[in-house]
């Protein structure tokens, strides 16, 4: 199973003194679960027996082929002794091979590991066939599922050193910097390219001869790749398939398991172990467990397993949105060129679009969607806050996030409502556009006493404390216009319980410039007999006019590092 994921072309060898035995027939059943579909068939040691019973085994292996895709195949009759039908045999190999499909060499490199071997003066060597893509020396490269990275250091196919290696070689791949020895089973791939899966969606079809039916949640062996992991399955259109049948089906690993879209897997019963069935994966990555015989379950599984390259593709992008052509390619086990005609086809018929940097594509609806619901994130905020002016961006962000979208994507929508307009970015802080902040007659008449008090104390201003007095039982209101004021840009704050009026900070500013114009840094004294308040209220300003980076402290003087009418 390990090797056979790869083969194009495959030679099954019988014995002509032994006819086709059970394990002959094993490997056929798996051969075509795994999707292979060119060959021919061997019969061996041919000088070994008479011409009565080669014709016998001839017959039974026609018995043995009818209604597989080998039915049609040559048979060729050899000996390796005598060298009869050995040139036929080559002949016959070298007429096959220009039907073979070739893999595809664009998308990101794919190899599943089936060897590993430690080579004297080299290190760790890796071989495998490669499935898709290129890889040079000197590329960093991934191990998956959760191997670690490695950098090839050297290559080689059949024995001859290469500088690359493409789809369809084998390859043998020397790696440094491994950090495990465990690697067979494993794939090496492109960095970031794989999703490793404890859980995937795919079409199983039991052998005519499986030894037992498939029941729901029966524990089974999955061989994939070259990778042997156990899981349950869990069918979703009844509670068993039978010998022959074929079903959706949901296969829940114990354990990680690198694996795309359209890949081949063999099944075989827990114990004692047999091959039963396969099948092919729709969703390598299915994002949860299904309800069972729910008929729009089934209908998507169906319509991403059999729909057209375009159906699939948007989808893909409705279920993981922000996905370019290659990773595309990769989740719907399809080539990047077709994955780029189908993109094609949808942007011209508008039914998805480029978005964010770099681009990537979404379904049409997609950004107009999440921009609305980062704006109903933000109604619900200041319907609870309505003192607020603004909210913080974590209010628009998070309510991304709990659509699916990472923080990235997240700050790619927040970009776009703001280019939109629909909402006004000021820092960390969001506002919606036109929102203002709407006081009762009591709040207005308490905004407007606290201001002209602040205006009127200027550099000596009535502490919060005092303020509180004058809304007696209603302390909390002193607090929530303030608030207001200050997101108005009308009142700072040198302390926690110390406000002032805007315009009477920006007075400080400018004395404190004057008095440094004048003669250079100033004490506190100083600035408090040029500002004419108390001790305490000129070490505040100070302190405020530090942290705005209009004075900066050397010893027990201030210096301004701004000049005159810059605050």
């Amino acid at each position: 199973l390990a090797g056979a994921g790869g083969v194009d072309l495959i030679l099954l060898v019988i014995d002509a003194r032994e006819g086709v035995m059970p394990q002959t027939r094993e490997h056929l059943a798996i051969l075509d679960l795994l999707g292979i579909r060119d060959g021919l068939v061997v019969l061996t040691k041919k000088d070994l027996v008479d011409a009565e019973w080669l014709e016998l085994v001839r017959q039974d292996v026609d018995e043995a082929l009818a209604g597989t895709f080998l039915a049609e195949a040559r048979v060729v009759e050899v000996s390796a002794v005598t060298g009869e039908g050995m040139a036929g045999l080559l002949a016959d190999i070298s007429a096959l091979a220009p039907r073979i499909r070739r893999k595809p060499r664009g998308g990101p490199f794919r190899m599943p590991i089936d060897r590993v071997i430690t080579v004297p003066g080299i290190g760790t060597v890796v071989t495998g066939t490669v499935w898709r893509g290129e890889v040079r020396v000197g590329q960093s490269l991934e191990l998956f599922p959760g191997g670690g990275r490695a950098r090839v250091r050297s290559l080689e196919s059949h024995g001859q050193a290469q500088d690359g290696l493409f789809a369809g070689q084998r390859a043998a791949i020397a790696l440094t910097g491994l950090k495990q020895s465990a690697l067979r089973g494993m794939v090496l791939a492109a960095e970031g390219s794989q999703r490793p899966t404890r859980l995937f969606d795919a079409r199983v079809r039991l052998l005519q001869d499986a030894p037992s039916a498939l029941g729901h949640r029966d524990r089974v062996r999955v061989y994939l790749g070259t990778a042997e992991v156990l899981g349950r399955a869990l069918l979703l259109e009844g509670d068993e398939l039978a010998a022959g049948e074929d079903g959706l089906v949901q296969i829940s690993l114990e354990r990680d398991l690198a694996a795309e879209a359209k890949d081949h897997f063999v099944l075989r019963t827990y114990s004692p172990m047999r091959t039963i069935g396969g099948g092919t994966l729709i969703h390598a990555n299915a994002p949860r467990l299904h309800r069972r015989r729910n008929a729009a379950v089934l209908a998507r599984l169906v319509r991403a397993e059999r729909g057209t390259a375009e159906e699939r593709v948007l989808e893909a992008l409705a279920a993981e949105p922000f996905a370019s052509a290659a990773p595309l390619a990769a989740r719907l086990g399809e080539t990047v060129d077709a994955v780029r005609g189908a993109l094609d086809v949808l942007r011209a018929r508008e039914e998805l679009v480029a978005f964010g940097d770099p681009a990537v594509y979404v379904p049409r609806d997609s950004p107009g969607q999440w921009v609305q619901a980062g704006v109903n994130a933000l109604e619900e905020y200041f319907a609870k806050s309505r003192y607020d002016l603004s909210a913080s961006r974590s209010v628009f962000v998070q309510a991304l996030r709990g659509r699916g979208l990472d923080a990235k994507r997240a700050e790619d929508v927040l970009r776009l409502a703001v280019r939109e307009g629909t909402v006004e970015l000021q820092g960390e802080r969001v506002k919606l556009r036109g929102r203002e902040i709407v006081l009762g007659a009591a709040d207005s008449e308490l905004r407007a006493r606290v201001l002209a008090a602040l205006l009127e104390g200027g550099f000596d201003p009535p502490g919060l404390a005092a303020m509180q007095t004058w809304a007696a039982g209603r302390e909390r209101a002193v607090d929530n216009v303030l608030h207001v004021l200050e997101q108005q840009d009308l009142v700072v704050f040198l302390s926690p319980d110390v406000p002032v009026a805007a315009s009477v900070a920006h007075s400080a500013a400018v004395r404190a410039q004057a008095l440094f114009r004048e003669g250079g840094p100033f004490t506190v004294a100083q600035f408090r007999d040029a500002v004419g308040t108390s001790r305490k209220h000129a070490v505040a300003l100070l302190e405020y006019l530090d942290r705005q980076k209009v004075t900066r402290r050397v010893g027990d003087a201030r210096e301004c590092l701004v000049s005159a009418g810059e605050p």
